[in-house]
Parts: structure tokens; C-alpha cells; sequence
């Protein structure tokens, strides 16, 4: 069960989020007094917050006078229902997948069994989604260690905040964004990752720089953690709390203590008993900075600017980055001279994960000699 110190560090979390979103500067939001950053929080950020909480925690939406009044009321809404509700955003509507803490402390457990000699966890992923909850709040439960939040900076200096037995807990962004500052971690550091699938070359270089071992955990928000693997190189092992239907051309996966078959977030190869590997969605999303994102949606928005007769979105290839990208074809009196009123367009209708980085231009979509259309 969780006590009142768990959610305060969930709500914290909450609203540090929703400033980061709102383009705070990601070091003031994580000092120390979040009663004092509550009360100087823009009206429009409390809403959310206050919304939001009402959601995970399951209560009725309400204002409150306080950050420790919205702690209490969560907390006491935790211990009659005693689940979560983890959220996720796509296609511009948020979705919330409602995970009881039996099923979040069954997982944890069995992570827990593959550490050993940790004595500290430190998370770069806020509390409020999925893996961040299990790393942060429920396995420092189960380890009996202390877990500690830190903006995910690559450049601040690793030395001074690491130290031997402590977990950090990432995602795959981070670490591709940390390789290149050419920094190695101290000795006896592990390393967890998440949210998107981590490359060969990512997983290799932590190990150059100095990881001691290196775990990364297949899921999602909606269905929580699926299987694990150390090496990219592996199939993900499925955890032993699902039960596997392997008969089907998809795999079907259920809870040993419950729920009912469902399928696996993405299209898989199935190497062995109870080994996939995740090959793509089945929706066409992509990942990108951990986020859900669909290039055909955002291909839809960029077609219906009035300068555009033709496009495509896809996801930068490994070398260009990786954040969407753009192929246009421009209608009759326009040029690429127009593209800020494009960017400008978009901005308008796109988060920051679904903006492409970068802008193409042709007269038309790039295709193969053979007429199918290849990348740019």
C-alpha cells in the first residue's frame, strides 16, 4: 500500500510536468519547496493539474485551496479505490489506463529479483507515468531504498550526483543526448530504460561508458510491463505474471491474476517460448522522446495548409536524429520562402513532439525506379 509521502511525490510530479510542458526553465521546477512552487503557479497550470490528479486518483474534479489539501483529498481517494490511473495523450486525447496497485506491485517485484546491490535509485522519468511510477514510488518500497527525482540534463556533472549502487532510471533520448557530451559514468552505476526501444549502438555505448549492468523494460501505459531483456542483441524475456497465447499470428498476452486477453502494443517476432521481439505498432505510431506520436495525423494537418499540394511525415532515420521530418510539395505561387507561415500553422495545431525538425522541398514525393515511394 502506499502511504501519503508516495502520492505527495505523484502530485509533485504532476504539476512539475505540466510546467516543463509549458517550457519552464527544467531546473527551477525540481527545488525543494513545492508548496511555495505551487502557490506561484499560473491559474491555467493549477486547473490542469487539479483536473488531471482528479483523473488518476479517481475523485470528482474539484479546486483546492492548497497543495497539501489536494495531497490529503488524493490520498484519501488512493486508499478507497486503491489504483491509478496513468495517462497518455494521442491524437490530442488523453486517455487514462487504470492499473490497481496489486498488479503495479506484482511487476516491481519481479524487476526487483534481476538488481542487486542497488542502494539508491535516482529517476529522470516523473512518477506519473507507468515506469516512473514503479521505479520511483513502488520498487524503492520493495529495495528499501531511497529514490530521489533529477532533471534530465546530460551535461550537468555526473561525478558530483552518482555514486557506486545507484540506479538511474531513463529513457532512450537521454541516453543518445548523454553519449554525445563523451562523459563516462562512475563506477558501479546501473542503468534502467524505458518508453521507447533503446538501439544496439545506444545499449553499447553505456556499457563504453562505464554501466555496470543495463536493463531495459518493454510496455506501455496501457498495459504496464510486459518483459525485459540486457542486450539489444536479446528478444525481450515476457515476465512470468502474463500468460502467453502464442497460437494466434499475433500474440495474445493475459494477467495471471486477471484482466482478459488482449493484444501486444506492436507488431512482434516470436523467437522462442515467451521471447518477442517488438518490430512496429500495429497503429502506425512511432515514439518519439518517449511520446506517442503519429505521422499520419500530423501528414494530415500539414496537407490541409493551403501552400501544400503534397507530403509526407516519417521518422528521421537513426543518423538525422530523432524527431519527425517533412517532404512538401508546394502548390502554384508558392515557395520555400513560405515555410515559416508553415511552421507557423503547424505550431499552432502540433505538440512539440509532433513538429518535424526538418522541412524538404520537391516538385514531387521521392519514389524508387520502380515507382514506390522511399525515403528522403
Amino acid at each position: 500500500m502506499l502511504n501519503r509521502k508516495d502520492i505527495s511525490r505523484i502530485i509533485g510530479d504532476l504539476f512539475r510536468t505540466e510546467l516543463s510542458s509549458h517550457q519552464v526553465d527544467a531546473l527551477a521546477i525540481f527545488e525543494d519547496n513545492t508548496e511555495e512552487l505551487w502557490n506561484k503557479l499560473p491559474m491555467e497550470i493549477k486547473q490542469i493539474s487539479e483536473q488531471k490528479a482528479a483523473t488518476i486518483f479517481g475523485f470528482m474534479p474539484r479546486t483546492f485551496s492548497s497543495l497539501e489539501r489536494m495531497i490529503d483529498y488524493s490520498y484519501a481517494s488512493y486508499l478507497k479505490n486503491q489504483q491509478i490511473a496513468f495517462l497518455s495523450c494521442e491524437n490530442n486525447q488523453v486517455t487514462a489506463h487504470v492499473h490497481t496497485t496489486n498488479m503495479m506491485w506484482e511487476e516491481s517485484r519481479e524487476i526487483a529479483a534481476s538488481l542487486s546491490g542497488i542502494t539508491r535509485i535516482i529517476s529522470l522519468v516523473p512518477s506519473i507515468s507507468a515506469y516512473g511510477f514503479m521505479f520511483t514510488v513502488i520498487l524503492p518500497h520493495i529495495l528499501q531504498v531511497p529514490a530521489m527525482s533529477l532533471p534530465a540534463i546530460p551535461t550537468q556533472s555526473w561525478d558530483a550526483l552518482l555514486r557506486p549502487g545507484d540506479l538511474l532510471v531513463g529513457f532512450p533520448l537521454f541516453w543518445n543526448h548523454w553519449l554525445r557530451c563523451n562523459d563516462h559514468f562512475p563506477e558501479g552505476i546501473q542503468v534502467v530504460s524505458s518508453t521507447a526501444l533503446c538501439k544496439e549502438e545506444t545499449i553499447q555505448g553505456l556499457f563504453r561508458s562505464g554501466v555496470e549492468q543495463f536493463i531495459e523494460i518493454y510496455g506501455s501505459n496501457e498495459t504496464g510491463s510486459i518483459g525485459f531483456r540486457r542486450q539489444a542483441t536479446e528478444p525481450f524475456k515476457i515476465f512470468s505474471f502474463w500468460e502467453v497465447d502464442s497460437e494466434k499470428p499475433e500474440p495474445l498476452i493475459k494477467r495471471k491474476s486477471g484482466m482478459s486477453w488482449m493484444k501486444l502494443p506492436d507488431h512482434v517476432i516470436v523467437p522462442g517460448a515467451r521471447l518477442i521481439y517488438p518490430v512496429s505498432h500495429f497503429d502506425g505510431r512511432v515514439k518519439v522522446a518517449g511520446t506517442n506520436v503519429y505521422p499520419a495525423q500530423v501528414e494530415r494537418i500539414l496537407a490541409s495548409h493551403p501552400a501544400v499540394k503534397d507530403c509526407r511525415v516519417r521518422l528521421m532515420r537513426p543518423e538525422e536524429g530523432e524527431r519527425l521530418k517533412a517532404f512538401i510539395v508546394l502548390n502554384e505561387g508558392y515557395g520555400p520562402e513560405h515555410l515559416g507561415i508553415v511552421r507557423t500553422f503547424l505550431s499552432q495545431r502540433l505538440n512539440v513532439y509532433e513538429m518535424p525538425r526538418t522541412f524538404t522541398f520537391g516538385e514531387v514525393l521521392p519514389v524508387t525506379a520502380a515507382g514506390r515511394e522511399t525515403d528522403w
